[in-house]
């Protein structure tokens, strides 16, 4: 098995003179690179830089020292495919020093969005247009030119792109010079010299295009881009984002915005959510537009948090970054949780960070439960690995969640302080977390890195019982994980206490503590929710107290859902039955918080795995999902109230939602009626209902409905309304319509490969279409593999499939399939994550049906 080679100990890049011509018509490229650098190391005659299916052509060493400039003659050039590196070899001896080593190259543009890819989109006209673009993150640089691709090879750029004429060209920097051919046709740009950045942040976008521009109150220039097909207005309320985003950052960081402009690039493929390129952020176009009267509040309030999230990154890996990819962290943590910190400054009636604790929270809570998750610190010892360590609920929500806690520790003013000197101190170069921690513990007088350290280093979480007799409190922590007999029952993290109570220490480090409150009444600990951990009152009359403020609404939101949140997990591992969270949502019968409603639908949409294995029981699970909607489907209607909050948007389509699934008669009856209209005059519904509205009459099996929808989402430029109707669409119960939209998948015209994993999940985790969507995916496993195994969704794959698992013969399902990919790199972490979550969800499923079983049997909810 190949290791993970640091070509930067041997050679480090300090320019980069790069130009790359494209041949658009061919799909091909090619182009000269220029690199001044220093050999270091021990003398060698050969000279390494990374290349993966870039063709070297012709190469040229040039040795600088005190003698001047000399030519050291090649004796070959060679290739390692199998290691993507390209390998100079010198006839005599390179010492270290400095270096120029120019090479030409030539490849392929090929449709994997990594490396150059294009685009594909439909003008006015119906006519196939595309733009070109690159995608260098993580190792991806190494697909268009030979370098240094790792993070910690900075380099200046300078880089000149010769395009078709006619076209938008776009770069990390602004245009230095353009000239036109007129004989030839061809545009010829050259741009600005970049600052010292890594060579993943490098970037380029070329066609037809257009922009809005904004610019911040310190002058930098923001612009919006999009394909010519989209909507102007489209661009607004992203570009204001992305202004205001510059703004903050600047003033919070007491940093400079580092360039001289900032665009934002909405792409019609885009195999992540977005990139944080130094000035040229690029984004799916979901992710980005914004189109008036048919966009969702849900979507408007992730487009916000997306680009500040991106724009973060210009200061959170851009201008400082990690040296290696095991410190990963340090840029997505911090971009996690500072895209909150941003959009509650400018869009305080969100309530952003009570959404940060039940999307984040619940997220990173899910999967650090299930033992070999990855911690958020973790070594790279392969190539291929390092794609699998962007995982949404760790690298990003776990560790966005502990510089939350951490945040919250040091209080805000020092973590700001912080902050802005470990920028000041570091920009333009490399770090690790230690350097992090270092400027933390001088502006708060904490040990940060002692405090932090476990949390990062190692996988997983805390329980904290808390056991109170009048006045004696005890606090115990344990590992907690979802099969308890894998805990380390000598695990201990050093959990914040965060409690209402004045005599209450301020860290939990031993396994317990003991001490004396100053009143009787139920002691509280991690208030706010803000620390990494769950919490189990183990005292009842503390638990009923809870209970009743619940009821009342007298708790904040987020310790409202973390408290049924943490009764779900206690459920799920064993400490209690899930009957009992079932109990508990009659205390939240008057609910009327959209974060807290979020668990509770999860929780009402977790208890929908018992009907796999019974069931007789959805009937009453149906009844519980329309029983516990009635009062907030009261308060709320269907149609926004003046002056309705986003909040209560948000919250209606949850609702709506919940009491679908219940298959509430008025709801329905509704539901079809809106459809109809829609269908039949175009009538508009609205953006945060209309995939529930969509999917009703898909799945009573109308067949013109499915026609409808498929002709909607082929022809619309709207990414939304396309999400939308591929969500309604995968809603169906006919495995043959399930069979028609699988056969689609492998058509790039109809479903972009972006959009693949959306409808296959989706039909994965529908019961009455699994069968069928299963087995497409292990008769197709080698066209996914061919299609994605160079994109980081490739590794998500096993963790979907582990997701919709319910029953035995689907655990020997999953193990029939994925056995024999655990030597694969890129997948061999999730599918044993995921052979570890199956195991422990079906011994859940096991042990407490009876209870499920009883619970309905005695609360008696009929049909």
């Amino acid at each position: 098995m190949k290791s993970v080679t640091r070509l930067y100990t041997q050679f480090q890049p300090e320019k980069y003179e790069l130009e790359i011509q494209l041949n658009e018509e061919a799909m091909r490229f090619s182009g000269r690179v220029i690199i001044a650098g220093k050999k270091v190391g021990r003398p060698s005659k050969r000279l390494t830089f990374h290349a993966n299916g870039v063709k070297v052509t012709s190469g040229k060493v040039t040795v600088r020292d005190k003698k001047g400039e000399r030519e050291l003659p090649l004796e070959r050039i060679n290739q390692q495919k199998s290691l993507h590196e390209v390998r100079l070899h010198t006839e005599t001896m390179a010492y270290p020093g400095l270096y120029t080593v120019e090479m030409t190259f030539e490849g392929a543009i090929t449709d994997g969005m990594t490396g150059i890819y294009p685009c594909y989109w439909k003008d006015a006209a119906g006519n196939e247009q595309k733009l070109f673009a690159t995608q260098f993150e993580s190792h991806h640089a190494r697909e268009t030119f030979p370098c240094i691709d790792e993070p910690e090879a900075k380099a200046v750029f300078a880089l000149t792109l010769t395009t078709r004429a006619g076209v938008e060209v776009l770069s990390n920097t602004p245009v230095h010079e353009q000239v036109k051919d007129a004989s030839t046709g061809v545009l010829r740009t050259s741009f600005h010299e970049t600052p010292r950045m890594s060579t993943y942040l490098l970037a380029f976008v070329t066609g037809d295009m257009h922009k809005k521009t904004a610019r911040t109150k310190s002058g930098v220039e923001v612009n919006a881009w999009a394909t010519a097909v989209q909507p102007a207005e489209s661009l607004d309320f992203a570009l204001d984002a992305a202004t205001k985003s510059i703004e903050y950052f600047e003033d919070y960081f007491g940093v400079p915005y580092p360039l001289a402009k900032a665009d934002h690039v909405a792409l019609p493929d885009f195999s992540s959510g977005a990139m944080e390129n130094w000035g040229l952020i690029t984004y799916r176009e979901r992710v980005l537009l914004d189109y008036p009267g048919e966009t969702s509040q849900s979507t408007r309030e992730y487009i916000a948090l997306v680009v500040a999230h991106e724009t973060s990154h210009q200061w959170f890996g851009n201008l400082v970054t990690m040296r290696w990819w095991d410190d990963l962290w340090l840029n997505e943590s911090f971009a996690n949780m500072m895209e909150y910190q941003c959009v509650d400054s400018m869009f305080p009636e969100w309530k952003v960070w009570n959404m940060f604790i039940a999307s984040e929270g619940l997220s990173a809570f899910r999967r650090d439960a299930t033992a070999g998750v990855q911690p958020v610190h973790l070594d790279v010892h392969h190539p291929d690995e390092i794609s699998t360590l962007f995982d949404p609920s760790i690298v990003y929500a776990k560790g966005g969640r502990l510089l939350y806690m951490l945040k919250n520790y040091i209080g805000e003013d020092a973590f700001r302080k912080g902050l802005s000197a470990y920028f000041t101190k570091h920009a333009y170069a490399n770090t690790s977390g230690d350097d992090l921690w270092a400027a933390l513990s001088d502006a708060s007088g904490k040990d940060v890195g002692a405090f932090m350290t476990p949390w990062l280093s190692r996988s997983g979480f805390p329980v904290v019982h808390v056991a109170q007799t009048g006045t004696d409190v005890t606090l115990t922590q344990e590992h907690f994980l979802e099969d308890s007999s894998k805990a380390d029952k000598t695990r201990l993290w050093p959990v914040p206490v965060f409690s209402n109570e004045v005599n209450a220490p301020e860290v939990l480090e031993a396994s317990q503590v003991k001490w004396a409150s100053a009143h009787d009444s139920p002691v509280t600990i991690n208030e706010g929710a803000r620390g990494h951990y769950l919490v189990d009152y183990a005292t009842a009359s503390t638990k009923k107290h809870l209970e009743g403020l619940i009821a009342a609404q007298q708790l904040p939101e987020a310790d409202r859902l973390m408290l049924l949140n943490s009764s779900a997990m206690l459920a799920r591992a064993g400490y209690q039955s899930y009957a009992g969270t079932l109990r508990l949502l009659t205390a939240y019968e008057t609910e009327a918080s959209e974060p807290v409603w979020d668990i509770i639908g999860l929780v009402a949409s977790e208890v929908r795995r018992f009907v796999d294995a019974d069931e007789s029981l959805e009937p009453h699970i149906k009844t519980l999902s329309r029983t516990i909607i009635q009062q907030q489907y009261a308060r709320l209607g269907w149609k926004p109230a003046q002056g309705e909050t986003a909040a209560d948007t948000k919250l209606r389509g949850l609702i709506l939602g919940l009491g679908a699934y219940g298959e509430d008669e008025a709801i329905l009856k509704t539901m079809r009626s809106l459809f109809a209209d829609y269908m039949k005059n175009g009538t508009a519904l609205s953006a945060e209902l209309r995939p529930l509205i969509m999917s009703v009459p898909v799945k009573e099996g109308d067949a013109s409905a499915v026609d409808f929808l498929l002709s909607l989402h082929d022809g619309t430029q709207n990414s939304e309304l396309k999400s939308d109707t591929s969500d309604a669409l995968t809603a169906t119960r006919d495995p043959q319509v399930a069979t028609r939209l699988l056969v689609r998948l492998k058509d790039g015209k109809l479903v972009k490969p972006q959009d693949v994993d959306r409808w296959l999940v989706n039909l994965m985790r529908n019961r009455y279409t699994r069968d069928t969507a299963w087995q497409w995916m292990v008769d197709e496993w080698a066209w996914l593999q061919k299609t994605f195994e160079n994109d980081k969704s490739y590794d998500y794959l096993p963790r979907y499939a582990a997701g919709t698992v319910n029953t035995r013969a689907y655990e020997q399902k999953y193990h029939d399939l994925f056995d024999s990919k655990l030597d694969q790199p890129s997948l061999k972490r999730n599918i044993a994550i995921g052979f570890e979550e199956i195991s422990s969800r079906l011994t859940w499923l096991e042990r407490d049906m009876k209870n499920i079983q009883e619970y309905f049997a005695l609360a008696k909810i009929d049909q």
